[in-house]
């Protein structure tokens, strides 16, 4: 089924994202953004099997198409409801992403391949210097660190990157920023709290503070925030590309869940 509104959408499928918060946290986080009116929604899919509610769809506008509540098998099915959209990306678990970029349209290609992680039994590293949440008056320089962010990771020009901060700022969040002597050398973001669960991104570090740890001190810190928020479940998604991320995230605790895509035409 398809639908209109969020409300009739959440009123079927509701259920079954909260069920499973820690896999369906993207679903979630984009759907909140989208009631709290920054992000409208573009498709709205729940899944049936004879009358049985088995999976969901969503895509906000601007936004990838996400099928982490998606059986594989639905594939044909979501292909053919959304046929016409201006569909460019799909992301979510592999097995899901490649049922249905194959029913899509030729072409495009992989641009990230992530491992989503869940953290088990923290493990605060040893590391100089102190934590504090981010204020108002470090509004510029997460602005600045979020933009080399995106442009290192996607290879993107500056103005480029500004856009896509643009669009991922809008989503409400906490910021802890690593200090040494005064000075901030990390800065870790994760999502508010919802359905028990908060994920952790960006997280970066400028190339002259890195290798020291600093990285895993702030992911450290913006996860205990979260837990202090009240949540059951921290979360992050790392690229495989980067063994050197996903080393320092399990040493903290973080433990693999399942693999991700994103794919683009």
């Amino acid at each position: 089924m398809t639908y209109d509104n969020l409300e009739d959408f959440l009123a079927v499928a509701g259920d079954l994202l909260n069920a499973d918060p820690v896999n369906h946290s993207v679903h979630l986080t984009t759907v909140d953004s989208a009631l709290r009116g920054l992000r409208p929604p573009a498709a709205l899919i729940s899944l049936h099997d004879n009358g049985i509610l088995v999976g969901a769809a969503t895509r906000m506008q601007d936004r990838p198409l996400h099928v982490a509540a998606m059986p594989p098998a639905a594939a044909p099915l979501v292909s053919d409801v959304l046929r016409g959209q201006p569909i460019d990306a799909v992301t979510g678990p592999v097995d899901r992403v490649e049922a249905f970029r194959t029913r899509w349209r030729d072409g495009g290609h992989e641009t990230y391949r992530l491992r989503l992680y869940h953290l088990e039994d923290l493990v605060v590293p040893e590391v100089p210097g102190e934590s504090r949440l981010a204020t108002a008056e470090d509004d510029d320089l997460i602005t600045e660190w979020w933009v080399r962010f995106i442009a290192e990771l996607d290879g993107l020009e500056r103005a480029e990157a500004e856009k896509v901060m643009r669009g991922s700022r809008q989503m409400p969040a906490g910021h802890v920023i690593w200090l040494v002597d005064g000075e901030p050398v990390s800065w870790a973001g994760s999502t508010e709290p919802i359905a028990g669960v908060s994920r952790v991104g960006p997280v970066y570090t400028p190339p002259e503070h890195r290798r020291r740890g600093y990285g895993a001190a702030a992911t450290a810190a913006v996860s205990q925030w979260a837990y202090g928020q009240g949540v059951d479940h921290v979360v992050l998604t790392a690229d495989l590309a980067d063994p050197t991320a996903n080393s320092v995230y399990q040493g903290i605790g973080f433990r693999h869940v399942s693999d991700w895509s994103e794919y683009k035409w």
